[in-house]
C-alpha cells in the first residue's frame, strides 16, 4: 500500500514537472534570447569555461571503457584513461560529453541569464523555477544547435594543458596528472624547437644548392606534346645526368632507353639497384635523389606533382635542393606559375618552352553510347580503377576472344612494361588499365574509353577531377601512329567531356616534406611527425599527408620505442593498410628491436614464386603479394642486411614476374561469378551473386 503511495506521488511530481515544463515553453521568450546569445556569446562561453574548470579541481569523472569481457562501461579516470579525457575535453569535444561530463551547464547559464540586461529574459528566468528553465534552455541550444557555439569555445579555450592542471588540483586525480603534465611540457618544448628551427625562407634547408647557380629549363605542355623526348635528348648530351620519374615504370623505360641509346645509365629506385659499368647517368624514382650529389644535368618529369599531398614534397626537395647547374622540368600548363615561384625563390634563373600537343584529341561522337564489350576496337585503352576490376574487364575480353595487356599499379613494374610492350607490337590489341598509364607512359593507343567515372582516392570514392581526366585521356592518339587521339566514356559521356576541355583551375601551391634532421630531434618519432604537421607552412607552401607515415611511426613504437631504429625503418615503402604485407614489416621490426637479425631465407623461401600453382584461381593475387614481399625484402637487406642477399632477392623476384608472365599469356583470366551457382556476371555488377540466387534467399528468409 505504501509502494502504491509513492509510485502515485512520483507520478503527480512527474506530471507537475510536464506542466511547469509546458508553461515555461510558452514563456519562453525565442527571438530575444536568439538575439542575447548571439551577442554575448563570448561572456556566456567564459562563465561556462570557468565553471567547467571549477567542476575539474573538485568532481569525480567517468568515461567510457571496455571491461576484460569487452563490455562498454563507465570508468572513473585512472592511469590508462586519463590521456584519452583530456583529448576529448580539448580537442574532440561533442555536445553529449559536454553535457554528460558537466551536468551543471545549464546551471551555469541560467546563472547568467540572471544578470542579463535583456528585461524578458530576466524576467523569465526570475519568474520560473531553476530546474524547468534550465532543461527548457538546454533543450533549446541542443535543437537550435547554438550548443555548438560552447563547445567550439571551449575547444578554443581549454587546452590539453588546463584540463591537466585543473584535474591536479583535484585531490582524486593529484598524483595521475603529473606524468602526464611532464610529457606535454616535453611536447610542447619539441614543437617550439621544431617550430624555431623551421625557417620562413624553406629554400635554406638546401645550402649545397643555395651555392650553385642553376639554371632552369621549364617544358610546359599537354600530354603527348613531347616534353619528356626533348629533356630526354639533352640530358644524353650531358658529361652526367639523372632523371627523376614519378614511377618505377618509367625509370626502368629511361633506362633502357638511355643504354639502347648507347648513353650508360643505371637504375636506382627504392626497390631495385642496376648499376652499369662506365654510367655517368641515372634514371631513378624522384624518393631516391640523394640532394648531396652533384650532376650536370638533371630532368625532373611530371614536375605538377609538387601539389600532390602524398607525394608532392618529393618533387619540391627535387626542385629547392638538386644539385645541377642545368635543370629540365617537365610539367602540365597548371603547373607554370607555381613553378616559377619556386625557382625565383631560390634566386636560380629559368626560361620557358612551350610545347603543343602533336595529334588533336577529340570526342569520340561515333561512341557517345559505348557498349562494352561490343564497341571495343583494336587500340583501345580500357580505364577502370582498381585491380578487381581490370581483372574482371579483361576476363570478359578474353571470354569475347580479344586477347588484351593489363597495367595497373599492384604488378611488378617488369611485368607492367611486357604488358606494354604487347600491345605495343600488336600482340594483344586491347589494353585494360588504372590511372597507372596516365603518367608518362607512351602507348600506341588510339581512342581512351572511361569505363568507370568514380575512383577511390584512399579516403573516399569520388568523380574524377579535370586534370586527372585531361592527364589520362591525353594519352590517346600517339604522335606517328595515329592522326587524332579519341575519348568515349561508357558513363557520363557529357561529363568526360566537359572535364575533357574545361580550362584548368591552376596549381597554387607546392608540398613540403619534413626535412630529416628534424627526426633527430629528442622525442618520439610520431609525436615529431605530428607537431611538424601543426606548424603552419609560409608563401605558397603546405604540409604534405605524412597521416600513413604517422600511422607507421606509431605502429613500430607499440612494439618498442627504439628512436634511432624507428628513424632507419621508415625510409623502408609501406603501407600500413595492406594487410598482406604490413605484417611482415612490423616482424622484421620486432625482431630487430629484440636484437635479432631477421631470418631472410625463411621469408624468400615462404613467398617464392614455386609455392604457388600458376592455375589456381588465386595464383596472380598471391605472385603479386609475393613481389611486393620481395620488395620490402630487397629495401630492409639495403638497409640492414647483406650486400649478397640482394641477388639471391632479385633473382626471386625475377622467378615471380615469369610465372606472372605465365599466366597472363595463357590470356585466360577468371570471370567473375555467382558464389553460389557460379553464373558468370558481368564486371560492372555490384554484387557478388546473380540476382536469381539473390531472390532464391529473400523467399527461403521469408518461409
Amino acid at each position: 500500500m505504501a509502494s502504491k503511495k509513492y509510485q502515485n506521488r512520483f507520478a503527480r511530481k512527474k506530471a507537475k514537472f510536464k506542466n511547469e515544463i509546458r508553461n515555461a515553453d510558452a514563456a519562453f521568450p525565442r527571438q530575444e534570447f536568439d538575439a542575447y546569445w548571439d551577442k554575448h556569446i563570448a561572456e556566456i562561453g567564459r562563465d561556462v569555461l570557468l565553471f567547467c574548470r571549477s567542476a575539474l579541481r573538485t568532481e569525480r569523472f567517468h568515461v567510457d571503457g571496455k571491461t576484460a569481457y569487452g563490455k562498454v562501461q563507465k570508468q572513473e579516470l585512472y592511469r590508462g584513461n586519463i590521456e584519452k579525457f583530456c583529448k576529448q575535453l580539448s580537442g574532440k569535444m561533442h555536445p553529449s560529453l559536454l553535457t554528460e561530463f558537466f551536468p551543471g551547464i545549464p546551471h551555469a547559464i541560467y546563472e547568467h541569464l540572471l544578470e542579463a540586461q535583456d528585461p524578458a529574459i530576466v524576467t523569465f528566468v526570475s519568474k520560473t523555477r531553476e530546474k524547468a528553465a534550465s532543461r527548457l534552455i538546454i533543450k533549446y541550444l541542443r535543437k537550435t544547435r547554438k550548443i555548438w557555439d560552447l563547445v567550439t569555445y571551449l575547444q578554443d579555450n581549454l587546452t590539453e594543458e588546463d584540463v591537466l592542471t585543473d584535474l591536479g588540483k583535484n585531490p582524486r586525480y593529484k598524483y595521475l596528472t603529473k606524468k602526464l603534465m611532464q610529457a606535454i611540457q616535453a611536447q610542447k618544448l619539441l614543437y617550439e624547437n621544431i617550430q624555431t628551427s623551421t625557417p620562413d625562407d624553406l629554400t635554406t634547408l638546401f645550402p649545397l644548392a643555395r651555392q650553385m647557380k642553376r639554371k632552369f629549363i621549364i617544358h610546359i605542355g599537354p600530354t603527348n606534346s613531347g616534353k619528356t623526348h626533348q629533356a630526354m635528348e639533352e640530358l644524353k648530351k650531358a658529361g652526367s645526368g639523372i632523371y627523376l620519374a614519378p614511377l618505377r615504370l618509367l625509370a626502368y623505360e629511361q633506362y633502357e632507353r638511355m643504354n639502347k641509346d648507347g648513353v650508360p645509365c643505371s637504375m636506382i629506385t627504392g626497390e631495385e639497384r642496376i648499376l652499369m659499368p662506365g654510367s655517368y647517368h641515372q634514371a631513378s624514382t624522384i624518393e631516391m635523389l640523394d640532394i648531396k650529389e652533384e650532376w650536370d644535368m638533371a630532368v625532373i618529369d611530371e614536375a605538377q606533382m609538387v601539389a600532390d599531398e602524398q607525394r608532392g614534397g618529393s618533387w619540391t626537395t627535387a626542385i629547392l635542393g638538386v644539385r645541377s647547374k642545368l635543370i629540365h622540368l617537365c610539367a602540365s600548363p597548371d603547373a607554370e606559375d607555381t613553378l616559377i615561384q619556386m625557382i625565383e625563390s631560390c634566386g636560380d634563373t629559368y626560361e620557358i618552352t612551350y610545347h603543343e600537343r602533336m595529334t588533336p584529341l577529340v570526342m569520340d561522337e561515333n561512341a557517345v553510347d559505348f557498349s562494352f564489350p561490343e564497341d571495343v576496337q583494336n587500340g583501345d585503352a580500357l580505364i577502370v580503377f582498381s585491380r578487381r576490376d581490370v581483372h574482371s574487364v579483361a576476363a570478359e575480353l578474353q571470354d569475347n576472344d580479344i586477347k588484351c595487356s593489363i597495367i595497373y599499379g599492384a604488378l611488378p613494374y617488369d611485368v607492367r612494361h611486357r604488358e606494354a610492350e604487347k600491345f605495343a607490337s600488336g600482340e594483344t590489341g586491347v589494353v585494360v588499365a588504372t590511372d597507372a598509364i596516365g603518367m608518362g607512359m607512351n602507348l600506341p593507343i588510339r581512342r581512351v574509353v572511361f569505363l568507370q567515372t568514380v575512383k577511390y582516392d584512399g579516403k573516399d570514392e569520388r568523380p574524377l577531377n579535370s586534370s586527372e581526366v585531361k592527364q589520362i585521356a591525353g594519352r590517346a592518339g600517339r604522335y606517328g601512329i595515329y592522326d587524332t587521339g579519341y575519348v568515349t566514356s561508357y558513363y557520363d559521356y557529357e561529363i568526360i567531356k566537359k572535364l575533357l576541355f574545361k580550362k584548368t583551375v591552376p596549381i597554387d601551391r607546392a608540398m613540403v616534406s619534413i626535412p630529416e634532421e628534424f627526426l633527430l630531434k629528442d622525442g618520439k618519432v610520431s609525436t615529431i611527425l605530428e607537431l611538424w604537421n601543426q606548424i603552419p607552412a609560409n608563401d605558397f607552401y603546405d604540409k604534405g599527408d605524412i597521416s600513413e607515415k604517422i600511422k607507421i611511426a606509431k605502429a613500430l613504437e607499440q612494439i618498442a620505442d627504439d628512436r634511432e631504429l624507428i628513424r632507419k625503418f621508415i625510409r623502408i615503402p609501406a603501407s600500413p593498410d595492406n594487410k598482406d604485407t604490413f605484417p611482415v614489416y612490423l616482424e622484421y621490426y620486432k625482431e630487430l628491436s629484440e636484437g635479432k637479425m631477421p631470418d631472410l631465407r625463411k621469408t624468400i623461401k615462404a613467398y617464392r614464386a614455386d609455392n604457388v600453382d600458376e592455375d589456381d584461381k588465386e595464383a596472380l593475387q598471391v605472385l603479386e603479394i609475393s613481389s611486393a614481399i620481395y620488395d620490402f625484402l630487397y629495401s630492409f637487406t639495403r638497409i640492414f642486411g647483406e650486400e649478397e642477399a640482394l641477388s639471391v632477392i632479385l633473382s626471386g623476384k625475377r622467378k615471380i614476374s615469369e610465372k606472372i608472365f605465365t599466366i597472363l599469356d595463357k590470356q585466360n583470366l577468371s570471370l567473375r561469378t555467382c558464389i553460389y551457382c557460379g553464373k558468370k556476371l558481368k564486371w560492372s555488377f555490384k554484387f557478388n551473386m546473380c540476382q536469381e540466387c539473390y531472390r532464391k534467399r529473400q523467399l527461403l528468409r521469408r518461409h
